[in-house]
């Protein structure tokens, strides 16, 4: 899908380091927070909501830079600045291409839990 690591590896070692045994919650929230989160996001594209999906877009990217999730922080980025100027064409694929990545992320952060 795209060539960014899903898991920012130097990212985890320091997030595991500051966070110790509550490492495993910390990712489980993300998990939880961000499967509700791309729900709202689908949710608000189908709609038009553009300022909701400009605020989801924000959050994403900012909790799953705060998890290590690269690619998705990648993603919401530019899914974010698309949709503050107005570049919604193609923003009925976002959710189906952030859920793929969403995925390849609990698939590679395994190995660090």
């Amino acid at each position: 899908m795209n060539n960014i690591n899903a898991v920012d590896t130097s990212s985890i070692v320091t997030l595991q380091g500051l966070m110790k045994d509550r490492f495993g919650f910390l990712i489980e929230t993300f998990f939880d927070n961000t499967a509700n989160q791309l729900n709202d996001l689908q949710e608000a594209i189908n709609n038009h909501q553009v300022n909701d999906i400009i605020s989801l877009t924000h959050a994403i990217k900012g909790s799953s830079g705060s998890v290590g999730a690269a690619s998705m922080q990648a993603l919401c980025k530019d899914y974010e600045d698309m949709a503050r100027r107005g570049e919604l064409d193609a923003a009925t694929n976002w959710t189906k291409i952030l859920k793929t990545e969403f995925e390849r992320y609990k698939t590679d952060i395994q190995s660090y839990l």
